[in-house]
């Protein structure tokens, strides 16, 4: 009961004092492209990422690297949320440059580059608001 209570106010603390909707809603999209992607043929988009692994992997990876962002959010652990937004910024990364090298016009570069400018924007911002470990006393040598 008391991890139960300590889980809420750590939630409760998140909700008020972050903007997380940014890592919130790329996890959930993540998941969303992974899942609803999974279930037609391939774009012909894709062919440039179908050439490096099977389009099993990649529907996957955004589902998982999603859920896995998800989770880090919800621990409230600003390291942990920053590896998120890395692995998150790589996956959109790849994709938006996979789909341009295919299809230089398709409108699901903006889209693609946008979640990626958005975990972008996360991987600078986290790290400035990790506390400083606490420095040692100098030690003297006389």
């Amino acid at each position: 009961m008391k991890a139960f209570k300590r889980s809420c106010a750590d939630i409760a603390r998140l909700l008020r004092r972050e903007p997380w909707w940014a890592e919130f809603w790329s996890a959930l999209t993540a998941i969303a492209w992974g899942a609803l992607s999974s279930l037609h043929d391939p774009w012909p988009s894709m062919q440039v990422l179908l050439r490096l692994e099977d389009e099993r992997f990649w529907h996957s990876a955004g589902m998982g690297l999603g859920v896995m962002q998800l989770v880090f959010l919800l621990s409230d652990h600003r390291l942990l949320r920053w590896v998120g937004a890395v692995a998150l910024c790589w996956f959109w990364a790849l994709l938006t440059v996979g789909v341009w090298a295919a299809v230089p016009g398709a409108p699901s570069v903006g889209v693609y580059a946008g979640w990626c400018a958005i975990n972008a924007t996360s991987i600078c911002r986290l790290p400035r608001r990790i506390r400083p470990l606490p420095v040692p006393a100098q030690v003297r040598f006389d």
